[in-house]
């Protein structure tokens, strides 16, 4: 990547205010099943809190790429990020008009969460087809890698964020910061003078809404790449799920070190995601993605068996390292699959695709850790994640695709 973004004032604005919505997303990752356990829940509750933040996808995905590719994106990404910013901030506004954290409603902490996802599937889809504008087609696949780590930093970023203000001023109160994170990238959103489209291919309307879906029947190397990612989302987002309550109650860490831990596994993470593109050059997508998920199998492995809170934090860090990569790489290799006119329906059928495997694997983490530990389910998902790339190797074959 050669910081192509980097080179006009409003790629600077584009990829600064997606860095603010993807941290301030991620943030409420950490705050929301923290703001349950307080409140009472129990931990399928809090595992609850991060499937219901990935429904809105589900539901809206496929409807904000039509729009995506139809209508104008600046003002989707503005309005989306506006409602972002007035979820987040419902939760301490009410707190602060009356009830205290403990006595909030579980129903509005969910519906929190879900405002604050349902925006952000429409920023997403729009995002994916404004950066073909932004550089050009000579310049897209940079664009790309750079929106695509953009994301990866900011949901890194904002889980420690998240931790460490759980510390300094609780759960409820970071939920300011969080609205402010939506508000500062609305700003800087609005502020853009380029025209981010979107183009036109005078295609009838239900092609639109299903042209994502139909090219990944299509594409044999992405029927292949969708069908693996599915299956590493759904046991790795099992770690996903828990890993607040598995700090919390397997290894007694309070905010601090919560946050601490969160944060060495983000700077990984974006070590990960950041050698993405070099390792795609050195190894090729099949080598480069072959490794990145057999490393995920044995981090998921270590940090099952942690004994501690170091050994558990450098587990992380290597299962968060090697999972950026493999991310990056694979929405790299679908979006340059997809024509410019493509670019939201594609990038939001893969986001779909990959979240629904996501909740299948929150809700099967929800209901385990009812009867067992936190720590045994993350033993279940080690397994499952080792499984997953023993049967994915030879199906990664993307040259031949």
């Amino acid at each position: 990547m050669r910081g192509v973004l980097l080179r006009s004032g409003d790629g600077r604005r584009f990829l600064v205010a997606q860095l603010m919505d993807s941290m301030a997303g991620g943030l409420s990752l950490v705050v929301l099943p923290w703001m349950v356990l307080d409140a009472g829940g129990s931990r399928s509750l809090a595992g609850a809190a991060f499937l219901l933040g990935t429904i809105p996808y589900l539901v809206l995905g496929l409807h904000a790429g039509e729009i995506g590719d139809r209508r104008r994106r600046q003002p989707i990404m503005v309005l989306s990020a506006i409602l972002q910013g007035v979820a987040a901030a419902a939760l301490p506004l009410v707190v602060a008009l009356g009830p205290a954290a403990r006595d909030l409603p579980m129903a509005l902490i969910f519906v929190a969460g879900m405002g604050v996802t349902a925006g952000r599937v429409f920023v997403d889809a729009a995002a994916f087809g404004a950066v073909a504008r932004l550089v050009g087609d000579a310049h897209f696949v940079e664009g790309q890698a750079a929106l695509s780590l953009v994301w990866s930093l900011g949901f890194l970023i904002g889980p420690a964020l998240g931790g460490g203000l759980i510390g300094l001023v609780g759960a409820v109160e970071a939920l300011w910061v969080e609205a402010a994170g939506f508000a500062l990238a609305a700003v800087l959103l609005a502020s853009i003078r380029l025209d981010l489209g979107p183009e036109h291919d005078g295609r009838p309307q239900r092609a639109r809404v299903l042209s994502g879906l139909e090219m990944v029947a299509r594409d044999r190397a992405l029927r292949r790449l969708t069908s693996v990612s599915m299956a590493w989302n759904l046991t790795v987002n099992i770690f996903y799920a828990l890993i607040v309550v598995f700090a919390r109650t397997e290894l007694h860490a309070g905010g601090p070190a919560a946050g601490k831990m969160l944060a060495i596994g983000g700077a990984a993470g974006l070590a990960g995601g950041a050698v993405a593109p070099l390792a795609r050059d050195r190894l090729g997508p099949t080598g480069a993605l072959r490794i990145a998920i057999v490393g995920s199998a044995g981090a998921g492995v270590a940090l099952a068996l942690a004994p501690g809170l170091g050994a558990a934090t450098a587990a992380y860090a290597g299962l968060e390292a090697t999972g950026l990569c493999f991310i990056t790489i694979v929405i790299g290799e679908r979006q340059t699959r997809a024509a410019p006119a493509q670019q939201a329906r594609v990038g939001i059928t893969g986001r779909m695709a990959a979240l629904f495997a996501s909740s299948i694997g929150a809700v099967v983490a929800s209901a385990m850790v009812a009867f067992l530990s936190a720590g045994d389910v993350f033993a279940v998902a080690a397994a499952g994640t080792v499984c997953v790339a023993a049967v994915s190797l030879p199906l990664l074959r993307l040259e031949e695709g």
